[in-house]
């Protein structure tokens, strides 16, 4: 008996683990989605960068003499006017200089005199040697003197002629050498002015390079002693933008900056200018962007760094959706099923918009499906093409005809006031799609049934967290899908 009940047991044992081994194995994982409600709100589309703070006209006040700086008149931050004497070099040197230079002028104008003088004797003289000359020639005529006598006078005559002319050239020589005295002095008197370094513009004083007694040395180039910047309440910010991002930036954009010296504050400016010029670092391509800014109480100084957002576009009251939204997917099994039903509910919200009967209904489904799949097959021809970056050169010419063979069909069952209601109803569309071209296609997944369920919207502006969305079928606080997990079961 008791091999019999061991028998049994054994028996009853080994069904178990047979019924074990054959019953259904559950899943051991799900799918669980994480949801985002949509929200109305504002929305700023922005390109951020940074650059530095300038004014609009920084003038830099040199020296065009060599020597000491004898006097100092301002100091950092004051405020000058055009005009103002900011500082003296020593000027002992120029005005020696300026001693000799006029001893040179009174001793030319003097040599001038002298040479004038020397012209009126000549002049003289020759009147007298013609005089002698008239004389001798009578009394050569009357057989009075001989002809060598007269030979001498007439020679004495030509020379003294001879002399005027010297002198006259002589004067001409006097006279350059005045003008070249006069020139030297001039000269001297201008380096005498120049030893005055005056303010050029009104503005403030930003940077002092020199101090009193320093000495100056003007070689090749004009040293740098003072920094003027002409008005602070007119400020500039020179911003690197990104290759990437120059195409969408334009003059007249509005700007917002924050500085590290006021935090919390958020300053405004504009887009000036757009520098066509490239700067490459590190194989990085930038554009220098000018944004113009008021600084009128004076609190943003020059050469702060400005954290820039430049404002592309804005816009209020807008239905918003998070990013992450517009980039989730879901597996391609469940985005096959949905399409097929968000086919299906066009179908029938266009059935249900043109009062069609039941023959009705089933027959625009048929259409609605057939040209959903013909579209389908030409998305898949077009990204199958190698180096396919948009679509064929006959795409479009496929698609007129396409929507020319979905009419034709569409005549076949539907009444002439449904036709015309539907070719209305294309014709708006297509003038909305005109009116919003600033909108691109997107899609976001809602859950229904607990399955994703795709929904077309179209996206407009986006910042760094939200899109804008415009679509029919969503509304202020509906939840999209944002990422999906998959959990233990």
């Amino acid at each position: 008996m008791k091999t019999s009940a061991l028998l049994k047991i054994l028996v009853v044992v080994v069904i178990a683990v047979i019924g074990w081994a054959l019953m259904p194995k559950q899943t051991s994982e799900q799918i669980k989605y994480h949801t985002q409600p949509l929200t109305v709100g504002k929305i700023e589309s922005t390109v951020n960068s940074s650059g530095s703070i300038s004014p609009v006209v920084t003038v830099d006040v040199g020296s065009e003499l060599s020597g000491l700086i004898s006097e100092l008149h301002v100091d950092f931050n004051d405020t000058v006017s055009s005009g103002q004497v900011i500082a003296r070099i020593d000027d002992r040197t120029v005005q020696s200089r300026l001693k000799q230079s006029a001893a040179d002028l009174a001793s030319a104008n003097a040599s001038l005199t002298q040479l004038k003088a020397a012209l009126v004797k000549a002049q003289v003289e020759a009147s007298l040697a013609e005089r002698e000359f008239k004389r001798s020639r009578e009394l050569h005529e009357k057989s009075l003197i001989s002809d060598s006598e007269l030979d001498m006078s007439e020679t004495d005559y030509q020379l003294k002629k001879v002399n005027i002319d010297t002198a006259k050239a002589a004067i001409l020589v006097g006279e350059s050498q005045v003008l070249q005295s006069e020139s030297s002095l001039e000269q001297v008197k201008l380096d005498l002015d120049r030893t005055f370094i005056r303010s050029p513009v009104d503005g403030v004083v930003i940077d002092r390079q020199v101090d009193k007694g320093q000495a100056v040395s003007a070689s090749l180039s004009a040293p740098t002693l003072f920094s003027i910047a002409q008005d602070l309440e007119k400020m500039q910010i020179e911003a690197d933008v990104d290759e990437a991002d120059i195409g969408r930036i334009q003059q007249g954009q509005s700007v917002k900056f924050t500085v590290d010296a006021f935090p919390e504050r958020h300053f405004s400016g504009v887009v000036a200018q757009v520098r066509k010029a490239a700067t490459v670092t590190s194989n990085v391509v930038t554009y220098k962007v000018i944004i113009s800014l008021e600084n009128r109480d004076l609190v943003i100084m020059p050469g702060m760094t400005a954290n820039v957002d430049i404002i592309l576009g804005q816009r209020n009251n807008v239905l918003r959706v998070a990013n992450s939204a517009l980039r989730f997917s879901p597996e391609s099994e469940s985005e096959s099923r949905s399409d097929s039903r968000d086919g299906s509910q066009r179908a029938q919200q266009l059935a249900e918009q043109l009062a069609l009967d039941v023959s009705q209904t089933a027959k625009l489904a048929a259409v609605m499906e057939k040209m959903q799949s013909v579209t389908q097959q030409m998305r898949d021809s077009r990204s199958a093409m190698p180096g396919a970056g948009g679509p064929p050169p006959d795409m479009r010419e496929q698609m007129k005809k396409l929507r020319s063979q979905t009419e034709i069909e569409l005549k076949s069952f539907l009444t002439p006031e449904q036709m015309d209601k539907y070719q209305a109803m294309n014709q708006q569309r297509r003038q909305s799609r005109v009116k919003d071209a600033d909108y691109q296609r997107g899609t976001v997944w809602v859950l229904n049934e607990g399955k994703p369920h795709r929904v077309n919207v179209r996206v407009g502006i986006a910042d760094l967290e939200y899109s804008e969305v415009v679509s029919e079928q969503l509304k202020d606080g509906d939840a999209v899908i944002v990422r999906a997990q998959r959990v233990g079961g």
